[in-house]
């Protein structure tokens, strides 16, 4: 009779232990889903940078220069490569930055530039046309992202670029003078282009 009781309570202890086991491989897959989860909900890279809704807009001319934020601009042109056989066309801004402060500081195209479509989608920059200009373009005239601007000085010099489609000749550039703090975009500077607006590449800037 004690043997028989003796082996009920083992039984019943072996699977108390099994249950006990099950629950907490329930509870540690649970667990991991719920993590995954709430990873799926993290921001993605998208190569695109918060752009602020409320910013105080600018017009600015072409071959003019334009002020604020203690960032006199000019953008001198607008130069394209045009890809007949992808039918895209690649774009990049020839500029004069010069920066009135006493603090040396880092801009880029992806952070500072974008481009507006009429249908007011906003296209961001893309390295692939960042790569064709390091390889085709004179090395003393294209600045790949990030450059630098230096303290009570200039910059002058094509950055740059975007792809559109290559029939696409009409679109704004939007530029933010942020000076040294990247995030400080409430000012933007818009230039309205038009086909007469876009200069070939020629020997000037390629190799």
């Amino acid at each position: 009779m004690n043997r028989n009781r003796l082996a009920a309570l083992l039984m019943a202890a072996s699977i108390t232990a099994a249950v006990s086991v099950s629950c907490m491989n329930n509870n540690s897959k649970k667990d991991k889903k719920d993590s995954s989860s709430s990873e799926d909900f993290l921001p993605t890279d998208s190569n695109e940078p918060v752009a602020p809704k409320d910013s105080t807009e600018l017009k600015g001319e072409i071959g003019k220069e334009i002020s604020a934020n203690s960032t006199d601009f000019t953008l001198k042109s607008v130069v394209v490569h045009t890809d007949k056989e992808a039918k895209e066309r690649f774009i990049y801004f020839d500029i004069d930055l010069r920066n009135s402060t006493s603090t040396e500081y880092t801009l880029s195209t992806l952070n500072n530039f974008f481009i507006k479509l009429p249908d007011n989608k906003e296209v961001y920059s893309d390295v692939r046309s960042q790569l064709y200009a390091e390889s085709s373009f004179k090395k003393d005239k294209f600045f790949r992202d990030p450059f630098d601007i230096p303290s009570n000085g200039q910059f002058s010099g094509i950055v740059g670029g975007f792809i559109l489609n290559d029939d696409v000749d009409e679109f704004t550039v939007c530029f933010y003078p942020t000076g040294s703090n990247p995030k400080d975009k409430g000012t933007v500077i818009k230039f309205a282009i038009t086909a007469d607006d876009l200069k070939e590449l020629d020997s000037d800037v390629l190799k």
